[in-house]
């Protein structure tokens, strides 16, 4: 397809059937030439991304994660921090006073440019963990160590937060279509809480469909296996994967084991998710 079209000037007359054919092959050729860019586009955006795929250390375990923005991806929406990742940290041994907030106590503000609709599913969803757990969500005045709601996209419906007590200022991001029990379901990963399809006896309730899974994103389905595990299984958890999570193909990347369907849980706690946040925080 490098090959040039050469016209030899030099003929004396162009008739109606050459121009006809010297025109479609030129646009041929310029069809070519665009469809060879996209393809170059695609593949650069692609090898960018597999590229932004990192190894590391949380809680002595490797890991998979995606380096973006200038933050550690994890299982799509948990944030963690280098001092997570760096393995042979004291921090990464997993004790309580790390990944717990004392006493319970979650300070927290929220962004000016959040908008009043995002403000109200906080709300709504700070005192469902106010008054159903044993974690309490305090408007900051001074505290030091505390949580930022931020705004994120204007057009999506995702968000996204830091694992567990930190120290310092962490975030939530909440995007403007965000529903209140994805809300609370980020806020649950601030509580300490990772993906229930993550536990370490998930393959006797749940099947994995890697076959459906999207190129490049498999590792979000991986068994994180230096969690702690309390309680049943928990399919409706509001903190579970939804049937079609990184779909390829509109197919289910997860079912029941015995390959029948669930219906995902984002309107709100189940009795599960309740016990194992107690459990936590006693």
């Amino acid at each position: 397809m490098n090959q040039k079209i050469k016209i030899p000037f030099h003929q004396k007359s162009w008739t109606g059937k050459t121009i006809v054919l010297i025109l479609f092959i030129a646009a041929a050729f310029t069809s070519c030439s665009k469809n060879n860019e996209e393809i170059t586009s695609e593949a650069q955006t692609n090898a960018f991304n597999t590229e932004n795929i990192k190894k590391g250390r949380l809680n002595g375990q490797e890991i998979t994660y995606e380096r973006k923005n200038g933050m550690n991806f994890f299982q799509g929406d948990i944030v963690l921090t280098d001092k997570q990742l760096s393995g042979g940290s004291e921090l990464n041994k997993g004790g309580a006073s790390y990944s717990r907030w004392p006493n319970g106590k979650i300070y927290y503000t929220i962004a000016s440019n959040m908008g009043s609709i995002n403000v109200n599913k906080i709300n709504t969803a700070i005192n469902e963990y106010n008054t159903k757990t044993n974690t309490q969500w305090i408007y900051r005045t001074n505290q030091s160590n505390y949580v930022e709601f931020i705004f994120g996209s204007s057009s999506g419906s995702d968000g996204w937060a830091h694992i567990g007590y930190q120290g310092g200022k962490q975030t939530i991001s909440l995007d403007q279509y965000i529903s209140v029990g994805s809300v609370i379901h980020e806020m649950g990963h601030t509580v300490g809480l990772y993906h229930e399809h993550t536990r370490k006896d998930r393959d006797q309730y749940v099947k994995i469909l890697w076959n459906n899974i999207q190129n490049g994103q498999a590792y979000n389905f991986n068994i994180y296996s230096s969690g702690t595990d309390i309680g049943p299984f928990n399919i409706n958890s509001v903190m579970m994967y939804w049937p079609t999570s990184y779909s390829k193909n509109g197919l289910p990347t997860i079912t029941r084991a015995d390959n029948s369907n669930f219906t995902y849980n984002r309107t709100g706690f189940t009795t599960g998710d309740i016990n194992t946040i107690n459990a936590m925080y006693p």
